[in-house]
């Protein structure tokens, strides 16, 4: 009898009906695999692999996350509108999200099946004799150490989910054995972790060249790492709003006091990771005359274009970008050139442009060379007489000389800034075009703005500029950076921070500062000849600045999102002003300010409201798929989400 098995079993119950096992399993077209023969043919083996692999998200294809397995963690938080009405991510910041919405089980399907999908080859691959024994060990490793990452993706959207175990689901479960209540936070954290360091055991160190994107044993110890910040933090640990949500037996799922040892084993992970693989990575640096081009560095870094030159990337996938550059590519009215005109409808937020440092390392609020304004600006705010280039390459225009089209306060900003943000009168990233150095207008009339791009301009006068290609390549093989190494000196740096080590949290987060070339934390010079910046040294004023710098340095690279809400900080009536702007109340909803779109400079240069969100505390975590709750007795809801509620 041919061994018959089914991909993704609990998860597609989840969400579809409780039928016959015979029409369950009947429904679910392309998943059923014959065993035997998958798994005696060494090929067919490999390609198993690889089809859990798929389940891999690519971050970028955020505009259709539900076909490209992308999420909404840009548009859906602080950091971006997606212009486009049509987007999921509007439905989620505008409140009208609900358990029942068609999308909400996207994730939860996905990666269930990622899941059944490892376990299922985990139980299976030692039946491929055509493959070495060590073949067959090191592939095992990397669906557990896959398996394990999908898990850490339910948690940080669901919070605590259904742990299936070590066994894949058989065709011939009963119906008792599928219907599974949650597991708690802490059992979740425990197995997940567990399931890392068993992955790491058999995997190499650290992969690259044709095997660039799989799974290794210093990505599964920094994920480890990651997944226990997570744990530490307040959404996790001690979140008495989360009371309530208890299993039928009145098992609590979220643990109701805060355990500082939770801190501690999230800052011995880290530690874990940088003593034993921190020397396979460096935060990437482009050298320019002996000097560290701190834009291009950075620039380069996060691009997704030099992944196979990156040492600062620790997992990735492989993707094609054609779609997310056309996203961020400008309209750019006039010009016929497909590698520079496209339809920029990631726009950024006032609040997210304010909080970039100034090139002093210090918030526009603490500079008292940055010169805000209220209402429609008057001539001494705007204009530039000379070409803005970058300091340590005047081949890199910023912004060109426009005294009509630029603000003072767009000068002097820290390298970070030009890299992530496209503000009116900024010169375009692509200047390799038979059109010279472009500049990009914004304004009503501008060339990419609103009564020329019309829905391809960005609501907020700001665009999102960071991974769009300097050589206007618009199809071939990207990344999708899901993890590098300055996320891991931040996280770090904020559990170091939690256990009392100021000093040392603070030198973490000077690495990543001085490669962006602003002053570092501490006293006396630092290794750029800047002076450094005191700092009371307390906790509080330390995870502030760990905080923002988190911010700015991951912006648009699907971190913020969860960043605000492990915090607990997302709900925020009025903001803490390392977070938000003093202006801005609401937290991550509220009233959303940018530029006055539909106007021509200097009236463009006001700041008016563009949007109003909606963040309840429901929103912190995704809702439970309502089809879960009504088909499986056994399960219950996140905060706020129940009907009843």
């Amino acid at each position: 009898m041919k061994n018959i098995f089914k991909i993704g079993a609990l998860a597609i119950l989840l969400t579809g009906g409780l039928c016959s096992c015979n029409d369950f399993f009947d429904a679910i077209p392309g998943e059923r695999y014959d065993l035997d023969a998958t798994f005696t043919n060494k090929t067919k083996t490999e390609e198993y692999l690889n089809n859990i692999y798929s389940h891999v998200p690519d971050e970028t294809a955020e505009r259709y996350p539900t076909s490209g397995r992308g999420g909404i963690w840009t548009g859906g938080s602080l950091e971006a509108n997606i212009t486009w009405a049509f987007q999921i991510t509007n439905e989620w910041t505008m409140g009208t999200t609900y358990a029942s919405s068609g999308w909400i089980n996207y994730w939860f399907i996905e990666y269930y099946k990622g899941i059944s999908k490892a376990s299922t080859f985990i139980a299976n691959v030692d039946n491929c004799l055509e493959a070495s024994a060590n073949d067959r060990q090191v592939w095992k490793a990397q669906a557990r150490g896959l398996r394990a990452l999908y898990y850490f993706l339910l948690f940080r959207s669901y919070g605590p989910i259904v742990l299936l175990g070590e066994q894949a689901i058989p065709l011939d479960s009963s119906l008792e054995e599928l219907l599974k209540e949650r597991n708690s936070v802490d059992e979740c954290v425990d197995f997940i972790c567990e399931e890392f360091d068993k992955a790491a055991q058999d995997l190499p160190d650290q992969y690259n060249g044709t095997n660039l994107g799989r799974i290794d044993a210093a990505t599964c110890k920094a994920f480890k790492a990651k997944l226990l910040l997570y744990a530490a933090s307040p959404l996790f640990n001690g979140n008495t709003d989360y009371a309530n949500i208890k299993n039928l037996d009145g098992k609590q799922l979220f643990p109701q006091n805060a355990d500082q040892t939770k801190w501690e084993k999230a800052r011995n992970a880290y530690k874990e990771f940088f003593d034993k693989y921190g020397h396979l990575y460096s935060l990437y640096k482009v050298t320019k005359n002996g000097k560290t081009d701190y834009y291009e560095s950075y620039r380069q870094a996060t691009s997704g274009v030099n992944y196979t030159e990156n040492p600062e990337q620790i997992f990735i996938r492989l993707v094609d970008h054609t779609t997310h550059t056309y996203e961020l590519t400008p309209y750019h009215n006039g010009i016929d050139d497909n590698s520079v005109r496209g339809g920029l409808g990631f726009g950024t937020p006032q609040e997210m442009v304010d909080l970039f440092f100034t090139d002093k390392g210090l918030r526009i609020v603490d500079d008292p060379d940055y010169k805000e304004y209220q209402g429609v600006p008057t001539s001494e705010f705007y204009g530039w007489d000379t070409d803005y280039n970058n300091p340590q390459d005047e081949n890199i225009t910023f912004f060109k000389a426009n005294r009509n089209l630029t603000l003072k306060q767009w000068a002097h900003r820290e390298p970070r800034f030009y890299a992530n943000v496209t503000f009116n009168g900024s010169t375009w990233v692509n200047d390799n075009t038979n059109y010279g150095k472009i500049t990009t207008e914004l304004y009503a009339n501008g060339n990419s703005g609103y009564e020329r791009a019309g829905h391809d301009a960005p609501q907020e006068g700001y665009g999102v500029r960071k991974m769009a290609p300097k050589n206007g390549v618009w199809n071939g093989l990207h990344c999708a950076t899901l993890l590098r190494l300055a996320d891991m000196y931040l996280g770090y740096a904020e559990a170091l921070s939690a256990c009392g080590e100021f000093a040392e949290a603070m030198k973490n987060v000077n690495y990543v500062r001085s490669r962006a070339g602003i002053p570092e934390y501490g006293t006396g010079t630092d290794d750029n000849g800047l002076e450094r910046i005191a700092y009371p040294s307390t906790r509080d004023d330390v995870d502030k600045r760990i905080r923002r710098e988190r911010l700015i340095e991951l912006a648009y690279e699907w971190n913020r999102y969860f960043d605000v809400r492990r915090w607990k900080v997302a709900d925020m009536a009025v903001g803490d002003d390392w977070i938000y702007p003093a202006y801005h109340k609401g937290g991550e909803g509220g009233e959303i300010h940018g530029m006055n779109y539909r106007k021509d400079v200097p009236e463009f240069f006001e700041k008016i409201v563009t949007e109003t969100r909606v963040f309840n505390k429901r929103h912190y975590l995704f809702p439970i798929p309502e089809s879960d709750i009504r088909r499986n007795p056994k399960m219950v809801q996140n905060y706020g989400w129940s009907v009843e509620e």
